[in-house]
């Protein structure tokens, strides 16, 4: 066989497996224009092969998305595929969504774009993993639920990932040599960079200062990203010397991990890096889950001593009603005097401990409204676990102690909480019509699309739904989550159930919830958790 033939064979196949999974291949020069196109060209982008070479790359895409295409153009590694995303089509020229891919090969200067109609199975993959922030890195909390979306999905999809850990702890020298207009750019240079490495382009995360982690692909090149970094760096840097960073990378075996048991070694390996940086000794999630179980017994005295004395705060978050702007009810939530609220409570779960936990708050609220809260109209929420709302003993100790209290069910409601948690649903909806028939009312917290939301709002007569704030965040910027939103929203006007969306932070999210039914409305923009109940009006 000739050179020529087999170049040809090559090519051939090259395109085969493009097309196996794509509509449209895209070759894009290093300048960012278009050199060569393969596809359905017409269909997707109202072009033909021959017109679409030469135009810029981003033309192609909804002013959305550009950013985001731009930082994968910019950091895509040879060798390892970026995506897939959902992405919007340029309005002007097609108002298309497609599943977007891309690469670098390896010794090839030029960066290859697949892009496919969505079908249902893609489309739900790519729609999870797609992000249409960028520059803004994920907290630990925010990076914790993401990660748990990202572990699920490559979990269906059968694919490996992995979770590098960047340590570089900057002295008050280095800080001062770069000086604070550098150190922000910095900073965002590094969070770009991170979300453009990770699996779904945004499991990127600031830890604390100086302390990293990313969610990527199994076998990714984590001295790239290291080197990166540095580089990074030195390049903000007046005297071009940046820093030394280390790095750690954490395997995960998904096929021996539960979704439940992966969250939990993550929290703990996090947790764990923030006090050790890269000393910290966890291989894999499954290391971390053994460490975790091993540091159970000693942790388990100490949160039945927190149990037994309340050894715990109130917080309080306002719920907003968005027609009146005026507060409706104030959520209760706990803060540990040392520790990690979020790991003590799931601690507390995995241990069986949750209803013990849940009656301690409990009585603290009752005691808060009776005796610091008495000559008020103040109403507040607090949260049940699905595991205590399942638990005869609790479920009649509680209804005991709230009949012993006059007019109670004015001032206080209940919130169900980790309801994927929920098996019995005959036992929680006996439990949710007690409280009901003493005029107490209920709210379902973390509502989503999956079907197991909808089999709960089918057998549990809730008076509240919280919508999952994971859609109310992408809420302005992808159109998806909107329409989400609006039917979900809908679905519960029709069943005469009040909404509430969490995690608001803007007002262009809130006049967006106003327009399409929402009641109320949760979140920063109103207030975040305090010591005592406290609301001001955001700021038109």
């Amino acid at each position: 066989m000739t050179d020529s033939s087999e170049l040809k064979k090559q090519r051939d196949r090259f395109l085969a497996f493009a097309f196996a999974s794509a509509d449209l291949l895209l070759e894009i020069s290093m300048e960012g224009r278009i050199t060569y196109a393969l596809g359905a060209s017409k269909s997707l982008t109202g072009f033909e092969d021959s017109d679409i070479v030469g135009k810029k790359m981003l033309e192609l895409f909804s002013v959305y998305d550009q950013a985001q295409v731009q930082n994968i153009y910019e950091n895509a590694q040879a060798g390892r595929r970026c995506g897939p995303i959902m992405v919007d089509l340029n309005e002007l020229i097609s108002k298309r969504k497609a599943v977007f891919t891309a690469m670098r090969m390896p010794k090839d200067p030029n960066f290859y774009i697949t892009l496919g109609f969505s079908n249902l199975l893609m489309s739900k993959i790519a729609g999870e993993l797609s992000s249409k922030s960028t520059g803004r890195i994920l907290n630990r909390a925010d990076f914790i639920e993401q990660a748990k979306d990202t572990i699920d999905i490559a979990r269906s999809i059968g694919q490996d990932i992995g979770m590098t850990l960047f340590d570089f702890t900057p002295t008050k020298e280095d800080k001062e040599r770069i000086g604070k207009d550098n150190w922000n750019k910095l900073i965002d240079s590094m969070s770009n960079f991170l979300q453009s490495q990770a699996i779904d382009g945004q499991a990127a995360t600031m830890i604390a200062e100086g302390k990293y982690g990313v969610i990527h692909e199994k076998g990714l090149n984590s001295d790239f990203i290291r080197e990166r970094l540095e580089t990074i760096a030195a390049e903000n840097d007046p005297e071009g010397t940046g820093f030394e960073i280390q790095s750690k990378t954490v395997h995960a075996d998904l096929k021996s991990l539960s979704d439940h048991d992966a969250a939990r070694a993550l929290v703990y390996t996090i947790n764990e890096f923030e006090r050790q940086g890269t000393a910290l000794t966890i291989e894999s999630l499954n290391t971390g889950l053994k460490d975790y179980v091993d540091a159970n017994a000693q942790r388990m005295k100490k949160f039945q001593g927190i149990i037994e004395r309340q050894d715990f705060t109130l917080h309080f978050q306002p719920i907003v009603e968005l027609k009146t702007k005026d507060v409706s009810h104030y959520e209760i939530l706990t803060r540990f005097a040392e520790g990690d609220t979020q790991e003590w409570v799931m601690f507390g779960e995995d241990l069986g401990l949750a209803p013990a936990f849940d009656m301690a708050v409990c009585e603290r609220a009752i005691n808060h409204i009776k005796h610091k809260g008495g000559g008020s109209r103040t109403i507040f929420s607090v949260n049940l676990s699905g595991q205590s709302v399942q638990d005869k003993d609790f479920t009649k100790k509680l209804i005991e102690k709230l009949l012993k209290q006059t007019d109670l069910h004015k001032r206080l409601m209940f919130e169900i909480t980790e309801s994927s948690h929920i098996k019995e649903l005959d036992k929680v909806c006996n439990f949710i019509e007690q409280l009901q028939q003493n005029n107490f009312a209920v709210a379902l917290d973390d509502f989503g699309a999956g079907a197991a939301s909808f089999q709960y709002l089918q057998k549990l007569p809730v008076d509240y739904v919280k919508i999952d704030g994971k859609y109310i965040r992408k809420l302005l910027s992808s159109k998806r989550d909107a329409a989400m939103v609006k039917n979900l929203t809908q679905m519960c006007k029709d069943l005469d159930i009040k909404v509430i969306a969490e995690f608001v932070e803007e007002q262009a999210q809130a006049d967006i919830l106003l327009e399409i039914g929402v009641d109320y409305a949760q979140g920063y923009l109103y207030g975040k958790p305090e010591s005592a109940p406290s609301f001001t009006p955001p700021k038109k």
